[in-house]
């Protein structure tokens, strides 16, 4: 099996994983993501970037996830390509205390600029539930994650 074949492989695993839910042994298991902002690679693929605690091979800090197949933001979950996630204050939050800092009342949208190369940020939650939902149908499609 090439590395294609198991990397698509991989990602129809976490799809089916998702589809089901975490169980409370998964989540507690889970690293944690903190300040967690959505972002697309340049290749379309949605990923999570945020502060992570708990993670099992990476350091605690600033990370950025392996292919997001599906999350769950009232119910505190993501689920990547590797692993599921517990999801904690989303990066708004992180703005917000900084422009309160500031004195300000609230942080206007984009306040807070961190540029990451190779990666766009995609703050809108139901853009970014149709992008995850067009790469589930891609993986279903065609079976091996190519377009």
């Amino acid at each position: 099996m090439n590395n294609r074949h198991f990397w698509a492989q991989k990602i129809r695993t976490a799809i089916t994983a998702a589809e089901g839910g975490p169980s409370e042994h998964d989540l507690a298991e889970a690293p944690a993501l903190n300040y967690w902002r959505p972002h697309i690679t340049h290749h379309g693929a949605p990923i999570l970037w945020g502060m992570a605690s708990g993670h099992p091979t990476l350091a605690e800090g600033w990370i950025t996830t392996s292919q997001l197949v599906a999350i769950d933001v009232n119910r505190a979950w993501a689920r990547t390509a590797s692993r599921w996630y517990v999801l904690d204050q989303p990066f708004s939050d992180y703005e917000a205390t900084i422009a309160k800092g500031l004195g300000m009342e609230q942080a206007p949208s984009g306040f807070v600029q961190i540029d990451l190369p190779g990666y766009r940020p995609l703050d809108d939650l139901s853009l970014l539930d149709e992008l995850l939902g067009a790469w589930r149908e891609r993986m279903a499609f065609n079976g091996n994650g190519e377009g």
